[in-house]
């Protein structure tokens, strides 16, 4: 039998038994159902941005093809847009923003399928993927049939869902439909706003002030510059953007956190949002290179793999990373990116 290998950001060596694309909602709902009925295991991939892949990935690979995007105009200054899953994200930011429908602004240049943003609630400087969806098109895997779910219904919480969690493997995500126009610009993050400074634009970093679509985008070129600045361009080096969660703390464990360190916090319901990046930074981590794996000297929530890593590599750094925030500020950061596969090679 012939190994395929499979491509991710990461650029992680992993090899799946068998490897298919589907371009089709047919052609995808037969193959799950026949995979199913043998009780063979299924991996789904969009873009493979956001995932730590080990050695082997058993069973069926499905890379998600599946291409469209439609526009309606639902008042003066609102759209709903649906894309399907296959989709480029960054495409249809472009899209939007081009066509003069605002909303996903701020979400600019975040790597990975429309078919991805749903399971990872994408979000980023100061929007959430949740805040604009009006649904999401899947395949239920126990019902053997496509159905909407509302938003509600995802379950989305902050970098979470019900599809990466509670029903990673009964549904899969075949298009988004968004709601988009009608959500006030936001530029409110001390990067974004000293860009937009740096650009001229001062004022656009009051977000009351900020209200017609070439504001919108002058939002996103802020937003673009400050990624590319931070973060290392995957097609150039290997990696997956941000591989730790902001945690969300207590007030108990802010004020315990405080303490030892200056910190911002950003209320989240009860608790409090604080940046990982200054935990991992005050903890010594900044730079810091082991082998091929190194924490990005520009932003510490990135780990990255200058060639020739594996899957342990990686995740033998960031649990080192982990024990010594733990130890140091008493909280324990979260993975962002899902960790996939076997580290055994194919059974004889």
């Amino acid at each position: 039998m012939k190994d395929h290998p499979v491509a991710n950001t990461l650029r992680l060596p992993c090899q799946a038994d068998d490897y298919r694309v589907m371009t089709s909602e047919e052609q995808l709902a037969e193959c799950l159902v026949d995979a199913d009925r043998h009780a063979i295991p299924v991996t789904l991939l969009g873009g493979a941005s956001n995932l730590v892949l080990r050695r082997r990935l058993a069973g069926i690979v499905l890379r998600l093809r599946l291409r469209g995007t439609s526009v309606q105009r639902l008042g003066r200054s609102r759209w709903r847009v649906t894309a399907s899953a296959g989709e480029t994200w960054q495409e249809v930011v472009r899209a939007t923003l081009g066509q003069g429908i605002g909303g996903l602004e701020n979400l600019t240049l975040i790597p990975g399928t429309v078919g991805a943003a749903p399971v990872q609630n994408i979000g980023a400087y100061g929007r959430e993927l949740a805040e604009v969806v009006e649904a999401v098109r899947v395949f239920d895997r126990v019902r053997q049939t496509y159905r909407s779910l509302g938003v509600a219904a995802c379950r989305f919480h902050y970098r979470d869902s019900r599809f990466k969690r509670d029903d990673a493997d009964r549904y899969v995500i075949v298009g988004v439909s968004m709601l988009l126009g009608s959500q006030p610009p936001t530029a409110t993050y001390p990067d974004v706003r000293r860009e937009l400074a740096g650009m001229g634009c001062g004022h656009l970093g009051e977000e009351a002030r900020v209200g017609m679509a070439a504001s919108r985008q002058t939002i996103a070129e802020a937003v673009a510059r400050v990624r590319r600045r931070k973060l290392p361009d995957p097609r150039l080096l290997g990696n997956v953007g941000s591989f730790f969660k902001n945690p969300a703390l207590t007030a108990r464990q802010l004020d315990t956190v405080r303490s030892r360190l200056d910190i911002a916090a950003h209320p989240l319901g009860a608790k409090f949002k604080v940046p990982a990046a200054r935990l991992i930074d005050s903890a010594g981590w900044k730079g810091a290179r082991f082998g091929a794996v190194q924490v990005w000297p520009r932003q510490p929530l990135v780990l990255v793999n200058h060639g020739g890593a594996s899957c342990d590599d990686v995740l033998d750094v960031a649990e080192r990373v982990r024990d010594s925030v733990a130890e140091k500020y008493g909280v324990r950061l979260d993975l962002e990116p899902a960790v996939r596969g076997t580290a055994s090679a194919r059974p004889a």
